[in-house]
């Protein structure tokens, strides 16, 4: 009996300690509600953030560049085959742009790729870095379409286009699509 009483003793010994410490911190708080008042805005410690800069926009010119090329893209890449594994196209004026895939299937696939607005880009795809993931580096010629095969591993793909010059945002884009099967059609 008298162990159980030393423990009853010490858990409600405990609790007091825990009230007596923790008591003090509670009576400071301030709620909003309990005194009518928003306590940010009565608060002289209360900051505002500065106002964002604006977004850096386009020139018009360029913009207007940009959409003309981007058509004639679409002109020169088409609407290839139903069973686009991966696509993507944008400006590569400045760093260019990538996308990638999570999950590709091991085979050939054909590459088709175009850029307008610049004298040539550069095109690459790349897998993983373990042995035997694809990879492809073409310089590209802007102003026609270049197709190509490719062998991919099962797995991620990673894709980039980029200006080869250096002239500045020029409204230059590029495109590509990879689709299963070689330049021409889809794997027998």
């Amino acid at each position: 009996m008298s162990a159980a009483r030393g423990l009853r003793g010490t858990r409600r010994a405990a609790l007091a300690l825990a009230l007596a410490v923790g008591a003090p911190g509670l009576a400071g708080c301030e709620y909003a509600d309990d005194v009518g008042l928003d306590a940010a805005a009565a608060s002289p410690t209360a900051r505002t953030s500065p106002p964002r800069a604006p977004l850096p926009t386009q020139e018009p010119e360029l913009v207007a560049t940009e959409a003309r090329n981007m058509a004639e893209l679409d002109r020169i890449l088409g609407t290839g085959p139903e069973d686009v594994l991966m696509r993507g196209a944008g400006g590569i004026g400045g760093s260019g742009f990538r996308n990638s895939l999570r999950s590709a299937e091991k085979g050939t696939h054909a590459v088709s790729v175009a850029c307008v607005g610049t004298p040539n880009a550069l095109l690459f795809v790349s897998q993983d870095t373990r042995p035997g993931g694809g990879s492809l580096q073409l310089s590209l010629d802007c102003g026609a379409l270049v197709e190509t095969a490719l062998e991919l591993e099962a797995g991620r793909v990673w894709v980039q286009l980029v200006r080869n010059s250096s002239e500045p945002g020029t409204g230059a884009v590029a495109g590509f699509r990879i689709s299963p099967g070689g330049p021409g059609g889809p794997a027998p």
